[in-house]
């Protein structure tokens, strides 16, 4: 009877020792490659610093990503990069300097927007946080914190001071890290109903999971249930062997007569206790096989998240390169453009010098009389006021050309004569033919976007309060009111890349 008893406690702890800490899920994945997207940072023409973030909505033309407040604010030039490989310009829409969460604003993005989960995380589940990097925690813990959900996690505080999505094993969103406060060992994240209340505040209408996330200590409590019952159905077999067993015992000792029949029972009964010993052993090595699974799963989820991150950082490489043959082309193209444009431009040089010279051949006879023959002030005044006009015909054939691309690599050109920018008002570049002549046809251009004149001889830009702004050679010029420029001078209209071409006569 105690070996009996021996091999089930033996069988009962090896279920318990199986039973899964976590589990990994391809939902993960899965959520990261439907709604992911990579977002740039640009300083200059080369991508400083790179971090990942989420669809969470959408209208008729553009989609809403919620990423790290400290990855985008600030920036002037962001991009956001998706599987298919795509760069498209980016806009920082809001953010809160509470909670870390900022929103940005992409034209033309096709992914699907995340799920959030409908019910909060229980105790001893696996989340996974989603930013710079992937890093996996068990919650330990929830406490009321400004007047919204924040979930205390352990094991994603390592290297989490820049804060991240946060996912269940179903891949639904359940909150976003926040930055680890000072002498903290766990870390902290605000719940999904305080991320959705924050995006509803924005307008935004997230999207909710239809199906609930069994959490793992269910899961965990639901397979100690099976190998328990297994184990108490065993442990019943053996305790009616055992009374078998001795019933038969009883039997022998009273009538010696019928000790041939009681000992095949004897034996029947010693067969089904072998038995229940080799159901006890198929348990214990249930409860093995469920242990290796268990490893090749936490394998299996590893090797999925460093397959993550190596396309991440290869996405990134991808993306620079791309940026980098997109500069080249258009200083090929620039370079081109501006050989052929000296080479009419000396041609037409070389035809008003002969022109002038033979003009000049054919009246030096009378200029000089007049010259010899006008000596008074009056005279004197005439030949300056000459002298003026010329200067001012010269500025006229001075011309001004704005030549780029916008994202999708469609070309904008504008030649604009240096007569119309000497006047007070200058010039006005807009998406509306109605209020301007010069027109970019681009949907992040404003119908009034900038304004270009020539003021003391020198060439300025002002931004007219449009909605996606003005730069300068990289630099925001949204409030610094008319901003010089020169020839090579790039200026970046809405997202229109162009650069200032200046022709002299």
């Amino acid at each position: 009877m105690s070996r009996i008893h021996h091999c089930l406690l033996v069988v009962l702890a090896l279920g318990v020792i199986a039973l899964p800490s976590f589990a990994a899920s391809d939902d993960i994945s899965g959520a990261v490659s439907r709604s992911g997207v990579t977002i740039n940072v640009y300083k200059g023409r080369n991508v400083s610093e790179s971090g990942r973030g989420f669809v969470v909505g959408a209208d008729a033309r553009d989609s809403l990503v919620m990423a790290s407040r400290d990855l985008v604010e600030g920036q002037t030039t962001l991009t956001v990069t998706t599987g298919d490989n795509a760069e498209r310009v980016a806009a920082v829409v809001a953010t809160d300097a509470e909670t870390g969460i900022a929103l940005v604003r992409v034209s033309g993005l096709s992914a699907q927007p995340v799920a959030f989960a409908d019910q909060a995380p229980q105790i001893g589940d696996t989340l996974y946080a989603v930013g710079r990097s992937t890093m996996v925690g068990n919650l330990v813990g929830a406490i009321p914190w400004n007047e919204m959900g924040q979930l205390i996690l352990a094991g994603t505080n390592s290297g989490a001071s820049a804060q991240a999505t946060v996912f269940n094993e179903c891949g639904q969103v359940v909150g976003f890290s926040l930055a680890p406060r000072s002498g903290e060992t766990t870390g902290r994240a605000l719940d999904a109903a305080g991320v959705r209340r924050l995006l509803q505040s924005w307008n935004v209408v997230p999207q909710i999971a239809r199906t609930t996330c069994p959490s793992t200590l269910a899961k965990a409590r639901e397979q100690a249930a099976a190998a328990s019952a297994d184990a108490k159905r065993a442990s019943k077999e053996a305790a009616q062997a055992q009374e078998v067993a001795a019933g038969l015992e009883k039997k022998l000792q009273a009538s010696s007569e019928r000790n041939a029949a009681l000992e095949a029972q004897a034996n029947q009964a010693r067969a089904r206790a072998e038995e229940a010993m080799a159901a006890a052993e198929v348990a214990r090595q249930n409860a093995a096989d469920t242990r290796l699974e268990l490893e090749r799963k936490t394998a299996a989820m590893k090797a999925e998240t460093e397959a993550l991150m190596t396309y991440i950082e290869k996405d990134r490489a991808a993306a620079e390169q791309r940026f980098k043959d997109a500069l080249e082309r258009q200083r090929d193209d620039a370079n081109t453009r501006e050989r052929w444009l000296i080479g009419v431009g000396a041609a037409i040089l070389v035809a008003l010098l002969i022109t002038l010279f033979l003009t000049r051949g054919r009246m030096i006879e009378p200029r000089a009389a007049t010259v010899a023959s006008s000596s008074s002030p009056r005279s004197i005044r005439r030949a300056a006021a000459g002298d003026n006009k010329t200067e001012m015909h010269n500025q006229d054939l001075v011309e001004y050309v704005l030549d780029g691309r916008d994202e999708d690599g469609i070309r904008y050109l504008l030649r604009i004569s240096g007569d119309q920018l000497v006047n007070p008002d200058g010039v006005v570049i807009g998406r509306n033919p109605n209020d301007s002549p010069y027109i970019i046809n681009h949907a992040d251009v404003s119908r009034r976007h900038a304004r270009i004149k020539v003021m003391k001889n020198r060439v300025f830009i002002e931004d007219l309060g449009s909605t996606n702004g003005t730069s300068v050679n990289g630099q925001a010029i949204d409030d610094k009111g008319p901003v010089s420029i020169s020839n090579g001078d790039q200026i970046i209209i809405g997202s229109v890349v162009m650069k200032l071409r200046v022709l002299g006569a």
